[in-house]
């Protein structure tokens, strides 16, 4: 009796998750495609492909204990900054003043072609020119 108590109530459980489980739509299981285009120091005028929807990851080095870090110059359009973050490096990272990684985010809204300026600068100081600069030409398609 144990034994047939034990089976219902498993078919009982397994019904319920089913019956809990939202209905799909057949696209619905599909991730999104876009793909993720990672640029460094090194790509410094360069040009760049990039698919309408796909992301270009920036990653250029920085040290914000100074008061400088990266900043887009005017406008990027057909990209949209969606997320800037520093990342620590390697095993000095804990030390004070060790440089990190600046990532910038930037995503394809639309086809065209972007003029992609940044300037290293600390960002209370106007009038006073960048210490770096870093330029790539996107062409988002």
């Amino acid at each position: 009796m144990t034994r047939i108590a034990i089976a219902a109530l498993a078919l009982l459980l397994f019904s319920l998750m089913l019956v809990a489980q939202p209905p799909q739509s057949p696209g619905a299981q599909q991730k999104s495609t876009s793909s993720v285009i990672a640029i460094a120091d090194q790509d410094n005028g360069k040009d760049i492909e990039l698919p309408a929807g796909d992301t270009l990851v920036l990653r250029l080095t920085s040290n914000p204990s100074t008061g400088y870090s990266w900043a887009i110059k005017g406008d990027p359009s057909p990209l949209k900054l969606v997320k800037s973050s520093t990342k620590k490096n390697g095993q000095n990272s804990h030390v004070v003043g060790a440089p990190v990684t600046q990532e910038l985010r930037l995503r394809a809204v639309s086809a065209g072609m972007a003029s992609l300026t940044l300037e290293y600068r600390r960002p209370w100081e106007h009038n006073v020119a960048p210490v770096k600069t870093f330029h790539v030409r996107v062409n988002a398609r």
